[in-house]
This record gives C-alpha cells, structure tokens and sequence, in this order.
C-alpha cells in the first residue's frame, strides 16, 4: 500500500492534466486493489468460494481524477459470515489510507434485484469492469446488468433525459461533474451506449455503430471528454469540489474557453442524441434565416436553448459574424455569469419579455412598459441586443465603440436598410450609456442630465435604448440589476424624456414641495431644541419596495454626513441616495433614501433604535469607528480588491466615483474622508454589484475646493 500512494502522488504531481494520466491512474490502482484481493482471499476465504471484485462508475470505465471515489462491488454466492474477514481485509487497508471508497457485498441475484430497483446502481454496473477473482462470474453479472436494462431502456433512456442538469454549459463558473455539459453528460451517453446494446461499456463510441453519432461529432466528444477531464484533474489537485470558479481559472494550465466550449459540445450532442433516440432531428422552431431567428427572440426566454444550440452549431455566423466562437468567450467581470455570447442571447430574448410584458399589460416597472410600447419595429433592437458585446471579440476597453460598425454590418445581414442599421450602430455604441449614467451623475442637477441627452443626440433611440440597458443588465447577472438599479434608470430616463421634449423644469426640480416643506418644518423644529444630540427625524415611503425615505435636521457642522452614515449602519440600513439643501439658520437638511442592509424587516424597533443612536451620536456618547468595526468583524465582505476613487471636476465642484468591496460602514468611512479633506457632500448615489459597492457623490461648489483637497481626498480613499 505505502508503494502505490508513493507511485500515486508522484502520477498526481507530475501528470499533465488529461484522460492518460486518469487512466493511468485507474490501471495503478487496479494493480493495487487486485494484489490486495487476491492476497486476502487467499489467506481468508474458503477454496471452493467464488468472488469476483468489480469496479464501478467512472472507475469501472478506467478513468480516476485525483479525487475520484473507487467505486467496488464484491459479488460472492459465499455466506456473510465467511467473506466478512475478506471484505475487512480489503477495505480497511484502503479506508487507513485515505481513499474514498464506497463499495457493495451482494450475491449476482442480489445484483440483478438491485440494477432493477435503483437507477443509479443499474447506470454505475453499465460501465463495470472486473479487476481481480472470478472473471467469468464478474463478466456474466455485469452482462446481465446490461441486459436487463436493454429489456427497459425506452423507459429508462426517458428517465435519464429528465435528470437534472443544473446551470449553463456557458457559465463562467461552470459544475465540471454534474452541471450541464460535465461529466455526467458524458457519463449519460456510455450509460445509453450500454442500454441500446445490452453490453457494459466504457466510453459512447458504440453510438457511432448505432447512427447516432457520425465520425465528427464522436471526435469533438472525445476532445471534450479530455478537456473536462484536463480541468477537473487540476481543479481537483487545489481544492474539493468540482467548481471553475474564476481565480482558478486564471491560474489553470489548462485554457478556460477550450473548458467552456468543451461543456457546450458535451451538452448539445448529448441534446442531439437524446432527439435521435426519439427519432426527432432538429429542435423546434430552428432558425434558418433572419425571420426566423427573430421569431425565436420573439418568443421570448423560451426558445433560448434552441438559439443557444443554432449559435453553437455556427447557424448563426451568416447574420453575426463570429457569433460560435462567441458562444465560449470569456470575458469576466463585475456581476457577470456567463460567456459573451450567451449573455447576448439572453439578452435578446430579454427585450422580447419586456416588450411582451408591456403589451399584455403586466409589465411592473411603469417607466420601462412605456418605453417598449414605443419601439414600434423591434427588428433594430433584436439585432442590436445580439450583437451589443460584439466588439468583445477583441480584448480591451471601448468595445461599445468598436463593436458599432461590426452591429451596423449584421444588420445588414438581417436585410434592415441603412437607416435602420445606423440606428442598431448607435444602439450598441451607447448601450452602456443609460447604465453608466444613472449612478454615475447627479440626477437632480439638470446640466449633468442635459450632457448625457447631447451624447445619445437622438431622442427616438431613448425607449429602445431603455429596453436594451434592462435587458443587457438582467442577462449580465443576479447581482447586475435590481428595484434600486430600475428605480434610478427610470428616473433618469424620465428626465432625458423631458429634456428631449424642452420640458426639463418640470423634470429636474430636485426636492418636490412637499420635501422642501418637510424639511422647513424639521429646521424649525431643531432651532426650538436646546439639548445635545437635538434633531429632528421625519419618515416615509421610499421610490422602490422596501425603501423608506428619511428627512434629517440637526445642526451643521463638519463630518455630519459620516455621523448619519454610520448611525444608519449600526441600525442595519442601507443608504441608497441622500441630498442636501442649503442650511437654514445653522440646521443641515438632509434626505436620504434607504433599505434593510440585512434580511430581517425594517420594523418600528428598528427606527426607534436608529432615533437613539442618532441622539447618542450627535452628542458625542456614541463611539462610531469602535462600534463598526465591531459589526465588521461579524459581517466580513464576500469580494477583495482595493478601492478605486475617480474625481471629475466641473463649473459646480466635483463628482467623486468610488468603487470598493461593499463593507459595513463604508459610506461611513468615505464621509469622514471628505470631511478631513474639508470638503462637502451635496448628493450621493450608492449601488452595489455582486459584493462591490459603486458610488457616486457630488462634491461642493468651487469655492469649496481649496488647493489640493481633493488630492487629498483621493489619497484618504485609497488607503482605506
């Protein structure tokens, strides 16, 4: 045993990830386990009994990653009493070593019951294989295994065609074993090998012979299968589990997009040969032309596997150039999930939802509906939402840019004239726009709204644009869009609205009269008040669900924001936006607009607790940094990475960008910041992206920006 883990290791350590060294594995360890059998058989059971040791699973087809479980079965006609010694003898050396085993003790009767009963027994025995003792009896079970399967296979082919198969082959952090296109992928087309033959087998080249796989598609199998097996080799050898995940990614030996086009041959023959089976040929509803493929976008995010599958098949290249090799491009980043161009397909089918929700009147966002009921020809903005990462081809920033003219060439190819295919250039040139804008600029200042109105020029690009920033954000990922993100999207594209229609007083008026004569009322309040910590707090409801919106008083003084940023922390807020009006005798006014930062409920404990700590606070009782760094310990952030500030200066002082691993307390820490800088905070904006926090703030007026404060200002930020 000390011998074969030495050999083990080494093979482990020195192999070059791939099938070869997973079969030389296996055949080191069937040398192994066949010298241990037959010497514990030999000294512990009776001459006449008749055993057979048998591998099983993936072990059974000759093949072991570093990880693998040696699967066994003991077939024995002996009684258990006789062969319980032997079967101590031949694991337990196994099980002090380490090994993951997991074995069975059954009689060929008790075989054949079991292969009857339970599916995942009958698919392990199809790719059996006898590695010590009675070979004749090991054969003829595992035979018999098969065939009883063949009796069933309609049934069982049917059942294996409804297991789950979870995620995408196009994943960025793909499941290399059970997820879709993995191992069991694989696995699934040996097991119906076996069951169509009624023989054990080892690998799905049979299908060839049954004229379910041609020559080609048995070689991009076989190179697939060695890919997987590449990946899970190495994967395995730095961590358990069976995840890509992208630092692992960056590091593998082996190239991430060969793993990702690896997964999606797997999946999509396995796809075919399960169509073949049932004596179907292609999917419904294939695309052939460019009416076809935009009557599959407009059904919506149902016909996503049949467009998935023509793009990987190159069906769509004649109208997006590139568009296969796009299927397994990858091109990681915040928030995203999956490879370019399955975000693009689902991003197509995306706009399709939103337009059908707004037509059949079931659409929740009010602002996006009446924006797709305005895209009267929706071909411009199929053919954009597929070809909108199309510059991605290329690596490096400004593919919106790059990819316009490639866009405006597809949409030729769909037959749009010039005019239209202009308007799918512009589309995918400033697809990032709207996005980009809504958290980046102030929206209550009409000149930063106005300067995002002169980039777009063009007032009917709005509503498709609105549609295509929705969907282009949910097809990115969970943590790329939400209320919040819409919330401030539909604000700005309301007030880019009113810009294009000259009507921007209505629009950009800031505080309603309402706000304003609430914080009238708190500012007299406050003045009234003679104790410390004085202040005034009114509540209400907030722009999305979950939200509230919080008016402030108290008196003004420096690093007042990062005393309300850090009381709203401790209390378990979130704050989403704030503002600030000019100071009334002394009194700082402020609206913020926040949520729960945990899932329990923001309830009338939670304001009541927020009210005492906020007294506390401003007079001085409350140790703010000491009591966060508490809480962070306990909520430490799911991202690393370092903080990244960007200043914009401008005729009314400057806009601060802050992008950082989302923390508790970090616009507590920002606020302070600013404040040693002796700078102002007049607004913010807060959004946070799959664990990272993206800010914008304005800056006060230039009289404010004294020399080299917001150096200053940006050397505090980076070191925090």
């Amino acid at each position: 045993m000390r011998r074969y883990l030495k050999e083990r290791q080494e093979l482990i350590a020195a192999a070059a990830p791939g099938t070869d060294p997973a079969r030389r594995l296996a055949h080191l360890t069937d040398q192994m386990l066949a010298a241990l059998a037959e010497e514990s058989a030999a000294a512990l059971l009776p001459r006449q009994a008749r055993w057979s040791l048998v591998a099983l699973g993936g072990y059974g087809a000759g093949a072991l990653t570093p990880a693998s479980d040696l699967d066994l079965l003991v077939l024995s006609d002996a009684r258990a009493a006789k062969l319980a010694p032997f079967i101590e003898a031949l694991l337990y050396p196994l099980w002090d070593a380490g090994l993951a085993v997991g074995h069975q003790v059954r009689s060929r009767r008790q075989q054949l019951h079991a292969v009857r009963e339970d599916l995942p027994t009958l698919t392990a025995a199809l790719t059996g294989r006898v590695i010590a003792g009675d070979r004749a009896l090991g054969l003829e079970s595992l035979r018999a295994c098969a065939a009883e399967g063949a009796k069933r296979s309609p049934a069982i082919l049917a059942q294996l065609a409804t297991r789950e198969r979870p995620g995408s082959p196009y994943l960025l952090e793909p499941e290399l074993k059970a997820g879709a296109g993995g191992k069991r992928d694989l696995d699934e087309l040996t097991w119906s090998a076996a069951l169509l033959t009624g023989v054990p087998q080892s690998n799905p080249s049979t299908l060839m012979t049954l004229g379910l796989l041609d020559e080609t598609e048995h070689a991009r199998l076989a190179s697939a299968a060695d890919v997987i097996a590449s990946a899970r080799w190495e994967i395995q050898q730095t961590q358990s589990g069976e995840v890509m995940t992208e630092e692992l990614a960056a590091e593998m030996s082996v190239d991430p997009s060969s793993v990702q086009r690896a997964l999606a041959d797997t999946h999509h023959l396995l796809l075919r040969v399960r169509r073949r089976i049932r004596g179907q040929t292609v999917p419904a509803g294939d695309p052939s032309s460019p009416e076809g493929i935009c009557d599959l976008v407009a059904r919506g995010s149902d016909s996503l596997p049949a467009l998935e599958e023509a793009a990987w098949a190159g069906k769509l290249d004649t109208l997006v150039p590139g568009m296969r090799s796009l299927m397994w491009l990858r091109r990681p980043g915040i928030a995203h999930t999956l490879t370019v161009g399955a975000h693009s397909l689902r991003c197509a089918v995306g706009t399709a939802d939103i337009v059908a929700s707004a037509t059949s009147g079931t659409a929740d966002d009010p602002v996006l509906a009446a924006s797709a009921l305005r895209v009267r020809d929706t071909r411009p903005l199929v053919v954009a939402a597929l070809t909108h990462d199309i510059g991605k081809a290329t690596p490096g920033p400004g593919h919106a840019a790059r990819g316009a003219a490639a866009a405006g060439f597809a949409a030729g190819r769909f037959g749009l004239d010039s005019g239209q295919a202009e308007r799918v250039s512009a589309l995918v040139e400033h697809h990032l726009l709207l996005a980009s804008a809504a958290s980046g600029i102030d929206l209550d200042e009409p000149a930063d709204v106005e300067a995002v109105a002169r980039t777009l020029a063009d007032a009917s690009l709005l509503a498709p644009l609105h549609v295509l920033t929705v969907a282009d954000s949910r097809a990115t990922g969970p943590g790329a869009w939400s209320a919040w993100h819409a919330d401030l999207l539909g604000t700005l594209v309301s007030r880019l609205d009113a810009v294009f229609v000259a009507s921007e007083a209505d629009a950009l008026g800031g505080a309603g009269p309402s706000a304003r004569d609430h914080l009238a009322d708190l500012a007299a309040r406050v003045a009234a008040q003679g104790t410390p910590g004085r202040h005034a707090l009114e509540i209400g409801t907030g722009p999305i669900p979950g939200s509230y919106r919080v008016y402030v008083a108290a008196p003004d003084r420096p690093g007042l924001l990062a005393i309300f940023a850090g009381t709203f922390a401790l209390a378990g807020l979130d704050i989403l936006a704030a503002s600030s009006t000019p100071t009334r005798g002394g009194v700082a006014l402020d609206t913020f607009v926040v949520t729960s930062a945990t899932l329990a409920p923001v309830s009338a404990e939670t304001w009541s607790r927020f009210e005492r700590m906020l007294t506390a606070s401003l007079a001085g009782r409350l140790a703010l940094s000491v009591r966060l760094s508490e809480r962070r310990r306990l909520y430490t952030p799911s991202v690393t990475g370092r903080v990244e500030a960007r200043i914009e200066e401008d005729a009314r002082g400057a806009l601060l960008h802050v992008r950082a691993p989302d923390h508790v307390g970090l616009l507590y820490d920002i606020a302070r910041a600013i404040s040693e800088s002796g700078l102002d905070v007049r607004s913010l904006t807060a959004t946070s992206r799959a664990g990272w926090a993206e800010d914008t703030l304005r800056l006060g007026s230039p009289p404010q920006m004294r020399a080299g404060a917001l150096g200053q200002l940006a050397m505090r930020l980076r070191a925090l």
